[in-house]
């Protein structure tokens, strides 16, 4: 089976369409945990300073995650 420049073109176009899309998908799955890592670490602090605090509790965020 041999095949020709136009079907080699094909299967080049098909791979790099299919590795766009992973690393697409790859991307939203990134700035999703990088949102998660940015709440917790804001949850860290709150949560560290109404340990270390010694007036009135922190108020924390509204969603806690708990992994």
């Amino acid at each position: 089976m041999s095949l020709s420049l136009d079907d080699l073109k094909g299967e080049f176009r098909e791979g790099y369409l299919r590795t766009e899309e992973v690393l697409s998908g790859m991307d939203t799955y990134i700035s999703k945990l990088e949102r998660r890592i940015v709440a917790l670490e804001g949850q860290m602090a709150a949560l560290t300073a109404a340990l270390y605090e010694d007036g009135p509790p922190a108020v924390l965020p509204p969603k806690i995650f708990v992994g």
